[in-house]
Order: C-alpha cells, then structure tokens, then sequence
C-alpha cells in the first residue's frame, strides 16, 4: 500500500462528481443484466456461454457498484 499526500491537490467536487458518473453506469449495467437474468423467456432461448457472460458482466457490475460506493464513502 502506498499513500500519497494529495491534499490541495485533488478537487474534490470534480472527483465526487466523477464517481457519481461511474457509480450511475455501473448501477445501470447492474440493473440491465439483473433485468435479462430474471427473464425467464431470456434464459429459456439464449445459449449457455450468452447467459454465462451475461452473469460474469452482472458480478463485475456488482463489483464496480461496491467499489465506487466505497470511494465515495471514503470521500465523505
């Protein structure tokens, strides 16, 4: 772990409203994939490896979701 001394450095606003940016289009890609997985229709008629990474861009975005929250939190 390294630690920088960025005070007086880094705007803090700009960087609030950056991850507020990322934060919304990983909560959007969340809910898209969580939206094509809880359609039985969906699951029904796609092949197995689209249905695989459907799932895998579902738990990255749950990541991301996670990741940035913390950010933010962080910058509290």
């Amino acid at each position: 772990t390294v630690e920088l001394d960025t005070s007086g450095t880094v705007d803090l606003a700009a960087e609030r409203r950056r991850l507020d940016k990322d934060l919304a289009a990983a909560q959007k890609e969340l809910a898209a994939t969580t939206a094509k997985l809880g359609n039985d229709a969906f699951l029904a008629k796609a092949p197995a490896d689209v249905v695989g990474k459907i799932r895998e861009r579902q738990k990255l975005a749950g990541e991301e979701v996670d990741r940035i929250s913390a950010r933010l939190a962080a910058l509290a």
